[in-house]
């Protein structure tokens, strides 16, 4: 599997890529994009493979400790787990930095054009899903650390930041009171917690009326047998390398539990620091999200609502909640879930 060495350390993250459309004689834009918790980078498959059709090359990213990419060293691991404020931190920002330093080896490595004339075509965007998104909104908060050179390369092709369905804890938000989930039931052996996140989350959930805003509105145990979860429409071939379940309860839920401050920090600065819009001229950040997701989503979509407002408004796009679909709709729905990203791009 492809990988990039992306720090002075041998850090390397792996990748699988969707290669340049075949229509792309004027140019195509580049999506790169990062997967959550329990699902590695294949998640994304099934919308790679339409992405070339779209003139979109679309790239998939393993996280740090995850297949391919560097695990986390002991050190990481103490950090993670009792770390100083400082220390987590730099520890969230050396993520965000090694993903930009990925993006930018790939842009060079590969040509990638800037943004063209009008728009049309060049440049890049991030998807972060789900966890991910604690990866891409750190390095774009981080951005005007990176070396003059890097920095340019992004301001002329950064264009989009999609922010798709990222939980409360991505985002360092205070988990609701009623909150539930595998990876926290101590009734639940250990090593069926992961297993079972998988299954739970990828379930379809039936929620009263989301437009009040009220926490009391959100289901947030039992799934709706309306739908069945996308679990169980992933081949058991495939599932084998999509879903990646050691982090769930290691390095994932440890920075779930004890780096909200820092997470939070990081969210802010990339979505609403004026020094970063002005690194990134032409950046657009958007909010995409279900109306059958996991009770996680909705509280996030609110705080970050509550969070523009008090920052002027307009710096994020809110798209508000797509009816029917779940929080695994790159698998379920890869065409409306292309048609998203890309309506968040251009």
């Amino acid at each position: 599997m492809p990988s990039l060495i992306v720090a002075g350390n041998g850090v390397e993250l792996s990748y699988i890529d969707s290669g340049v459309p075949s229509s792309a004689e004027e140019g195509y834009t580049t999506i790169f994009a990062v997967h959550g918790t329990g699902f590695a980078r294949a998640i994304f498959e099934k919308v790679m493979s339409l992405a070339k059709s779209a003139n979109i090359r679309f790239v998939a990213i393993n996280r740090r400790d995850f297949p391919g990419s560097t695990p986390f060293t002991p050190e990481d691991m103490k950090i993670l787990a009792s770390g100083t404020d400082d220390e987590k931190a730099a520890f969230v920002k050396a993520r965000g930095l090694e993903f930009a330093s990925f993006v930018d080896q790939f842009v060079v490595r590969n040509n990638i054009p800037p943004i063209s004339n009008g728009g049309k075509y060049g440049g890049f965007a991030l998807v972060g899903w789900s966890f991910g998104n604690s990866v891409t909104l750190s390095a774009v908060a981080n951005v005007d650390s990176l070396d003059a050179p890097v920095r340019a390369r992004w301001a002329s092709r950064m264009r989009a930041l999609v922010l798709h369905e990222p939980p409360t804890v991505a985002i360092g938000s205070p988990l609701p009171p009623k909150v539930w989930t595998p990876m926290i039931d101590q009734s639940i052996p250990e090593e069926f917690r992961g297993p079972m996140h998988a299954q739970w989350i990828t379930s379809y959930f039936k929620h009263g009326d989301l437009s009040t805003r009220n926490l009391d509105s959100v289901s947030y145990v039992l799934p709706t047998t309306a739908r069945v979860p996308t679990i169980y429409n992933i081949p058991e071939e495939r599932l084998a390398e999509i879903s990646y379940a050691p982090p769930t309860m290691g390095s994932d839920l440890l920075m779930m539990l004890y780096f909200a401050n820092q997470l939070n920090a990081s969210y802010k600065k990339a979505c609403f620091d004026q020094g970063i819009r002005q690194v990134l001229p032409n950046l657009k950040v958007t909010m995409f999200a279900g109306d059958m997701s996991n009770a996680t989503t909705y509280p996030a979509y609110w705080v970050m609502e509550d969070d523009d407002k008090a920052s002027g408004g307009g710096k994020i796009n809110f798209k508000g909640f797509v009816k029917g679909i779940n929080h695994f709709v790159v698998w379920d729905e890869p065409e409306l879930t292309l048609k998203a990203y890309m309506d968040a791009i251009f």
